[in-house]
């Protein structure tokens, strides 16, 4: 606790300034120089995010004197219009990328970053102002106590929460409904997110947030593995609510009654009763009424009623079974349940399930669903309602904390919760901001489906961008500068994402995924996808079946040669049926492909889909809009045949994950960035326990051993020839300046002074 104590915070604050606000005349920043007194302190998260603050107020610092010397972005230096935006003091927004294997400590970390940028920067409230007081900032719950009921405005101003809280409300909020314990982490995150924090930049306080998610894991929410659990703000419901509250949901039967939950005997936690209470009181910062937190609740419980409907198959009258579904007697009271708090009529969801709309020759007709069927789309209304309830409070987070709002005000009773709550006007400030990307980790279980191929895609493509920043602009940079330079080489992870979202001229794995949602079973569409990347990228000569040399069919497009394996590309010689191999940055992943191309193409009928604005609720009409927007297909690498599939079938879902982490680097590339590398101390999930071994291994996979390297051979302090003479060229006696001139005498001569070797600086073009 120590280590993240607001004591802590105080001593980072400023730490990173002492440079930039001597150099740069700005009062504000010279402030925080001497405040930190100038003290060289131990590495810590404080301090990477001081520095991202630091190096966003400074960006629009009127330097009347010289640019301030300091380690800058090489990507920045290396753009045409550096020098102008520098001059013209145009902001430059930072982002820390947070990264590690799942279980490393993202989430923590992000929350640690985010309470430091809301506490250095919070405004002169209630004693503790952002001059780096040690005094505590009273809680919302203190201030409404505290307040006068006969004062309006005080009533308001208790109620209304500061900025800074709903900024921190936003964390516990997102995992409690997006994150999960899973085999290697008791709260891992089933999401990406990307937090911008905007501030002013006049005052540099916050100003606003908004939040980008990305592929929330919809399959937990019906199945879950021996060992793991459903999100989290399910078991907070059944150890945090009282048992009138479990009874008004009809979840007097606990855990294990419930299929979506494994129908397992469960105690109740203290922890989940705590996290409850705090997810309760963070709902109701970012303006969430009574009555809506009931309307949430009843939602969550309506997802697990909607898991406890069952089928079976139609009898005839003369005892025989046909293929077609019905609901189980026993079903009946979990569907008018579910219907009830969904306020939705049992009639239209039984035969939205029971049945498909088939439109042929212009009549409508309605297709019987076997009993598989019928559970395939209970679980995907499931999925949809859970899903558009986790959009819904990612929309409302983000309205809440929006740069145009003011502070909330409280909406009466009865009010429309999904709309954006009343706000008093504030006037527009300049402003930057400071994105935090928290997103899954790198992961490899037994057995990996379609969603950690999508979780691995996204952990090499910001590998990617972390090898762009530091390996290759740097030394790009060093070669256009004329720098005796030798290379160095790193693990360049681009032929796996190439084989992954393709590239080149060539398709990759997810392309053809999407080619693969044809006709057939689901077991058969699965077994026609291996067997297509098995063909386009298994390799030359080799045996699919046990991995022998032999004949193989050629690939179609290149008569007379056959494909060369794929260096990232592993057939396995054994379960080769139904696996494959992807060697990824940090390791070897063996996938299974069932249920690859179901998932991708995420079969949701018309029928399904329409529920949700027949709702009498208007609170669920707002939930279920909140997914109903049209999914974007404008992926600049798409051809006119994937434009036409996209329409007929819809966007896949590997086809919108790459195409908002394309967004998401694009936002990022904007940015100057900051690394935060989390590392796993043990795979056990042990406190105290630190394996040197596998440490080891994660710092050799991530390229840690060659940034250390790059950074301790390469030259972290760059300045411009003219800059660097006017500042240093006084220090030149009248008989060195007589001996010479220009930038190379001035550097030669101080390098004697301090006794510098040559190898410790060089002078570029």
């Amino acid at each position: 606790e120590d280590l993240y104590s607001e004591e802590r915070m105080m001593m980072y604050r400023g730490s990173t300034a002492n440079f930039v606000g001597a150099t740069s005349g700005n009062g504000a920043l010279a402030a925080m120089a001497v405040a930190a007194g100038g003290k060289t302190l131990p590495c810590h998260l404080f301090q990477v995010a001081d520095r991202a603050y630091t190096s966003l107020l400074s960006s629009v610092v009127a330097e009347e004197v010289e640019p301030h010397l300091e380690e800058e972005d090489p990507m920045v230096i290396m753009e045409k219009d550096h020098e102008q935006k520098r001059r013209n003091h145009v902001v430059r927004n930072q982002s820390v990328i947070i990264s590690g294997e799942s279980g490393a400590g993202k989430t923590e970390a992000t929350k640690k970053i985010m309470q430091y940028l809301a506490r250095i920067t919070a405004k002169g409230k209630d004693g503790a102002g952002g001059g780096g007081g040690g005094g505590r900032r009273a809680s919302a719950k203190e201030k409404a106590e505290t307040s006068s009921p006969d004062d309006a405005d005080d009533a308001i101003r208790a109620n209304a929460t500061s900025l800074e809280d709903r900024v921190l409300s936003s964390n516990p909020l997102l995992e409690s409904f997006g994150n999960a314990r899973t085999l290697k982490n008791d709260n891992s995150s089933r999401f990406g997110k990307f937090i911008k924090i905007s501030f002013n930049t006049d005052t540099g306080t916050i100003v606003g947030a908004s939040i980008s998610n990305y592929l929330l894991e919809k399959t937990r929410i019906t199945t879950q593995i021996e060992g793991e659990r459903n999100y989290h703000i399910f078991y907070q419901l059944f150890s945090g609510a009282d048992e009138q509250v479990l009874a008004k949901f009809g979840l007097e039967g606990g855990i294990a009654s419930f299929r979506y939950l494994g129908n397992r005997a469960t105690l109740k936690s203290r922890r989940d009763a705590s996290a409850f209470v705090e997810t309760m009181a963070c709902l109701d910062q970012i303006g969430v009424s009574e009555e809506g937190k009931n309307e949430v609740l009843g939602i969550i419980a309506a997802v697990l009623h909607l898991g406890n409907i069952d089928f079976e198959l139609v009898k005839t009258e003369g005892g025989n079974s046909n293929e077609n579904a019905r609901m189980t007697d026993s079903s009946a009271e979990s569907l008018r349940m579910a219907c009830f708090l969904l306020g939705l009529e049992e009639s239209k969801v039984s035969e939205a399930m029971l049945t498909k709309l088939l439109t042929i020759g212009g009549k409508t007709i309605h297709k019987p669903q076997d009993v598989a069927q019928a559970s395939d789309k209970r679980d995907a209304f499931a999925k949809l309602v859970y899903s558009s309830l986790f959009l819904w409070m990612v929309n409302k987070i983000n309205a809440t904390l929006s740069e145009d709002s003011g502070p909330v005000v409280p909406p009466s009773p009865g009010a429309e919760q999904f709309s954006p709550p009343p706000r008093v006007h504030k006037p527009s400030v300049p402003t930057g901001f400071i994105g935090v990307l928290d997103i899954y980790g790198f992961e490899n279980f037994e057995n990996n489906g379609f969603e950690q191929l999508l979780i691995n895609y996204a952990n090499e493509k910001l590998q990617r961008h972390f090898n762009r920043h530091l390996f290759e602009v740097e030394q790009n940079l060093y070669s256009s500068e004329g720098v005796d330079w030798t290379y160095i080489t790193f693990n360049d992870n681009r032929p796996c994402l190439e084989l992954i979202e393709g590239g080149g001229g060539n398709v990759g794995i997810l392309s053809t995924l999407d080619d693969c949602g044809g006709m057939g079973s689901a077991s058969e569409r699965d077994v026609n996808f291996l067997a297509q990347i098995n063909q386009k990228f298994g390799g030359k000569g080799v045996s699919h079946m046990n991995g022998k040399k032999g004949k193989k069919k050629k690939a179609p497009g290149s008569p007379g040669k056959e494909p060369e394996r794929h260096p990232n590309f592993i057939t396995p010689k054994f379960g080769n049926d139904r696996q494959f191999v992807v060697v990824h940055y940090a390791g070897e992943v063996r996938y299974t492909v069932t249920g690859f191309v179901e998932k991708n193409v995420e079969t949701l009928s018309n029928e399904l889909k329409d529920l949700g604005s027949t709702s009498s609720k208007m609170f669920a009409l707002g939930v279920f809009a909140a997914s109903s927007s049209p999914a974007t297909s404008s992926d600049t690498t798409s051809t006119p045949g994937s434009a036409r599939r996209s329409t007929i079938r819809g966007v896949s879902v590997a086809s919108q994950f790459r195409l908002s982490l394309q967004m998401l680097v694009m936002d990022l590339e904007c940015t100057q960035p900051h690394y935060v590398r989390c590392i796993k101390p043990n795979t056990t999930k042990s406190p105290n326990s630190f394996d040197s071994g596998e440490v080891l291994r994660q710092l050799r996979y991530a390229g840690m051993m060659e940034t250390i390297r790059i950074r301790r051979e390469g030259y972290a302090l760059r300045e411009e020839h003219e800059s660097f003479y006017r500042r240093f060229h006084l220090l030149l006696s009248s008989t060195e300046a007589n001996q010479g001139e220009g930038i190379t005498h001035l550097v030669k001569v101080l390098s004697q002074r301090l006794q510098l070797t040559d190898a410790e600086w060089q002078i570029g073009h």
